[in-house]
């Protein structure tokens, strides 16, 4: 892409043709998780109310921040669709022999000290571990993988992290922390968006606990139902779907380098492949394909 740049503008000097580079994968990222990512996370109606209609919830007075309800409950919706294991890998082409490289995310039999363990712990390197992104993204082959949907069933592993010897549990964590940050319930932000909150009836797992949390839920938790209960688990629903289409559009728009406030009318410059004959936009497969080196960049 820097070659591509230069050659287009001769006459800049080297940190301007970088600079313009990182704009232009910046501007697509963004485009991505406006157009792709969205879309696909709270629904596509829903994010173009947003686009069209404004936000009605997330501002700011001085500049962006990032509020506790998306940061400690509402994008952790992705803690649910982990799967306990993955193909990180299809072939190690710098061995004789290629062969995929499928494992656990944890196995604790493992010593932590192995340099090259057989499950998906972070913190180590071999060249098996460089991941495979035809694993998670649609390149047209075949090879991805969905994740779980949105619900509320962890993965076993989740409720044994390694590295932690108190409270090892990711759900007992994020539950924790909402209640540390003093988090409204689930109901208590629906009742505040003007939305009307799941019943009590659909926190029937909750009651035994004698804690009223089918009527005082936590956030988290709440979110999590309210997707499988709503949407059927493909996407966020009412409330948690508005705050991450809210806040995630709302830093885009109040980045003053973002491409919606410096160009809202801009489109995707760079090459898409299967998009096109899909009758789709740029996507994160196109972005990886370009990474790949899969094409030359001709501006």
């Amino acid at each position: 892409m820097v070659d591509a740049l230069r050659v287009k503008f001769p006459g800049k000097s080297p940190s301007e043709i970088f600079s313009q580079a990182q704009e232009m994968v910046r501007w697509h990222y963004q485009w991505i998780v406006l157009h792709e990512f969205l879309p696909l996370l709270c629904g596509e109606t829903f994010v173009d109310d947003i686009v069209k209609n404004g936000r009605k919830f997330y501002g700011w007075h001085n500049e962006p921040f990032i509020p506790v309800e998306f940061s400690v409950a509402a994008y952790r919706f992705g803690h649910s669709q982990i799967r306990p294991s993955y193909r990180a890998n299809f072939s190690i082409s710098n061995q004789p022999s290629p062969t995929e490289f499928f494992a656990d995310i944890f196995d604790f039999s493992i010593p932590p000290t192995e340099a090259d363990p057989n499950d998906l712990r972070g913190g180590k390197r071999a060249p098996r571990r460089f991941i495979d992104w035809h694993t998670f993204f649609n390149l047209g082959d075949g090879s991805m993988r969905n994740n779980k949907l949105i619900d509320t069933k962890l993965s076993s592993p989740l409720f044994k992290l390694p590295g932690f010897t108190d409270l090892d549990s990711l759900a007992s964590r994020n539950l924790l922390r909402g209640l540390t940050f003093s988090l409204p319930s689930g109901q208590r932000v629906a009742h505040a968006m003007g939305l009307t909150p799941l019943s009590e009836n659909d926190f029937a797992e909750l009651k035994h606990y004698k804690t009223n949390f089918e009527n005082s839920t936590p956030l988290w938790y709440y979110i999590l139902k309210e997707a499988e209960i709503q949407e059927m688990g493909v996407h966020l629903g009412e409330v948690g779907g508005r705050i991450v289409a809210e806040v995630l559009i709302g830093l885009m728009e109040g980045d003053n380098t973002s491409f919606l406030s410096q160009n809202p009318f801009w489109k995707p410059s760079l090459p898409c492949w299967e998009s096109y004959r899909n009758g789709k936009d740029f996507t994160m497969a196109d972005l990886v394909r370009i990474a790949e080196g899969k094409v030359a960049i001709v501006l």
